[in-house]
């Protein structure tokens, strides 16, 4: 009932064919804004004059800057604390060495904490060697200077720049007026991207440090390079795609984003009907036609759509013999963020609605007239409840559902599954925890799915032990009664008058409850261990735990202890020492696990040494038996 004959995704016939990039590029196959331009911060200024060529500027592993100026003949030496700039040591041509370089210009830090200077005088020596900290003369330099590398030679005169240094993306030259892209740092991406602008300004000079902080040098003197923003503004330029037969133009056009677009980014659309062939300039506001301006926009003339508009009628035409329909799609932004732009959908919808009235109802309306406007209004409300139809797959996966507090659906599914709270911190693992709500229902109240609910509402790993698993019944010469074993208090039951139970001597249970008197100590009872390093937490896990537990199970808390439980010796448990001296009066009992002090008493089938006055105990410890000293 919408009216819509047909429809084609741009993107879906390939990668953005045809598409004209400005200030936006592809990334994957979304459209996105490029990065702007940095900020150059301040360091040091001084009066630098680059004299029509690069400048020297290196910067030492202290953070100490070192730039030439040739213009002025002299090095210049910033503090990498306090940015006090000063000359390095002899290296001016009006106080210092007579044979220091009148115009120094290339500077490199070789071993040993030397710095070689050159110049390019050809009746001079090519340069010298000092130190890099004083500047104090060490030898002179005849050989060649150190050659450039080729990459950053070849990046340097891609763009027309002065200086160049490496990046992980790239290379990063800077230039004059010379440069192409525009004055300041371009970026020469090793992927063969077109270069990049990535800061503006008359710069001749550039290094990095070993932390990776980028340094420029220009007249004013130095500064580093800042973080880099999104960019402000970029338009990419789409040719729509070929009408299929029947049709004979486009009426809408729709922008599908791949997520929200992020606060302060906007998306406008701009149409215009132009011979097929190269892609058309991007729009310009100044020349072009504003969304409220007369209809139809004659052709070869950009309309533009409402700014925070993702879907406009095509007001232009009516198309020319070869014309073709141009979609521009404008990125707006502040820098925080950008728009991703999916894809781009090109609607053919006709009269609307009236296609589908009786011709004896809509007469020679074209869609213009009271009815058609009327139907078009209707329509629009019609539409916008079948997008959100079509939407709703998308609206009841946990992995796509919208978190918005403008359109809470995460929150709704969250409901309806009764999924545990989650850590907010972590988004992802809130739709996992959403997403695999079912399967953790069916684990509910069994050790997995207690230790799982721990993990995924603190983030600790627990560890579970259950007294039953290793409690048995007592039989003479097996076990230790009263710690892992205990006397059964009744028959496991159910007793038979008569037969197995005695009226009034015999602890009867129901048929359920079948062997519970022998192990009535262990039974129902689970103690959960927390790390030592997330002693913090306990109050946390004692609530989940607390909350998952079966009603009739009763649970302890506690923070592990190494080594007081056996465990996994090197793991969880430490090798004790000796027991204790026993004092009369404090400690265990005696016998259980203390001795008395002084070396261990002697007994048969031990190591023993014989002596005159050595005794053996008898067994029961009642009387004793000496021995003679062997004779020689």
């Amino acid at each position: 009932m919408s009216g819509v004959a047909g429809y084609r995704w741009v993107n879906a016939l390939g990668r953005w064919p045809g598409a004209r990039f400005e200030g936006v590029y592809a990334d994957g196959e979304r459209v996105v804004l490029s990065p702007g331009t940095a900020a150059l911060e301040p360091i040091a200024s001084a009066d630098l004059d680059p004299a029509g060529g690069p400048l020297g500027l290196v910067v030492a592993a202290d953070g100490t800057i070192v730039v030439a100026d040739p213009g002025h003949g002299r090095v210049l030496r910033v503090d990498g604390c306090d940015h006090v700039v000063c000359v390095l040591g002899c290296l001016d041509v009006a106080t210092g060495d007579p044979a220091a370089p009148r115009r120094p210009r290339g500077l490199w830090l070789l071993d040993g904490g030397r710095l070689l200077v050159v110049g390019d005088e050809p009746d001079r020596a090519r340069g010298v060697v000092v130190r890099a900290d004083t500047g104090e003369y060490l030898a002179p330099w005849t050989d060649p200077p150190p050659a450039e590398d080729p990459v950053l030679r070849a990046a340097r005169e891609r763009v027309g720049g002065l200086a160049a240094v490496r990046v992980p993306e790239g290379v990063l030259v800077a230039g004059g007026a010379r440069q192409r892209p525009g004055p300041g740092v371009v970026l020469v991406p090793d992927d063969g991207a077109p270069a990049r602008l990535v800061a503006a300004g008359d710069l001749a000079g550039i290094a990095v440090d070993r932390c990776g902080r980028v340094f420029v040098a220009g007249p004013g003197g130095i500064a580093r390079l800042g973080p880099r923003r999104t960019g402000t503004r970029g338009v990419v330029v789409l040719p729509a795609p070929i009408e299929p037969p029947g049709i004979e133009h486009w009426d809408r056009v729709r922008v599908l984003l791949a997520e929200p677009a992020p606060p302060g980014t906007h998306v406008r659309l701009w149409t215009m009907l132009a011979p097929a062939g190269a892609p058309p300039d991007p729009p310009d506001p100044a020349s072009a036609d504003p969304d409220d301006a007369p209809v139809p926009t004659a052709p070869g003339r950009w309309r533009a759509g409402p700014l925070p508009g993702l879907d406009v009628r095509v007001l232009v035409g009516p198309a020319p013999p070869g014309a073709r329909l141009w979609i521009a799609v404008e990125l707006l932004g502040d820098g925080r963020g950008t728009p991703r732009v999916d894809d781009v959908r090109v609607e053919h919808v006709g009269r609307g609605l009236l296609d589908a009235l009786p011709a004896a109802y809509t007469g020679d309306d074209d869609g213009s007239g009271t009815l058609g406007r009327l139907l078009g209004l209707l329509a629009g409300a019609h539409d916008a409840s079948v997008r959100e139809l079509e939407e709703l797959p998308a609206s009841l996966d946990p992995g796509s559902a919208p978190d918005r507090p403008d359109d809470p659906w995460l929150d709704r599914l969250a409901r309806w599954v009764d999924a545990a709270p989650s850590r907010p911190a972590d988004p992802a693992a809130r739709r996992a925890d959403i997403a695999g709500a079912y399967a953790a229902h069916g684990r509910r109240g069994t050790p997995a799915g207690l230790i799982e609910a721990v993990a995924r509402e603190t983030g600790v790993t627990v560890r579970l032990s259950e007294p039953l698993s290793a409690a048995g019944v007592w039989r003479l010469g097996s076990g230790g009664l009263g710690r892992d074993t205990a006397v059964h208090v009744a028959d496991p039951g159910p007793p038979v008058l008569d037969a197995t139970a005695v009226l009034d001597g015999a602890h009867l249970v129901p048929a359920q409850d079948r062997g519970l008197p022998l192990y009535t100590a262990f039974a129902h009872r689970v103690c959960v261990h927390v790390p030592p390093t997330h002693a913090d937490a306990l109050p946390e896990i004692a609530r989940v735990v607390e909350r998952e537990r079966p009603a009739h199970v009763f649970a302890r808390v506690r923070v592990e202890r190494y080594g007081a439980i056996p465990g996994r010796v090197g793991i969880d448990t430490h090798v004790a020492g000796p027991p204790p001296d026993w004092a009369a009066g404090a400690g265990p009992a005696l016998g259980t696990a203390i001795r008395l002090p002084g070396p261990a008493p002697a007994h048969v089938g031990g190591p023993v040494e014989t002596r005159l006055d050595t005794t053996l105990p008898t067994p029961g410890g009642r009387g004793s038996t000496t021995r003679p000293s062997p004779r020689g």
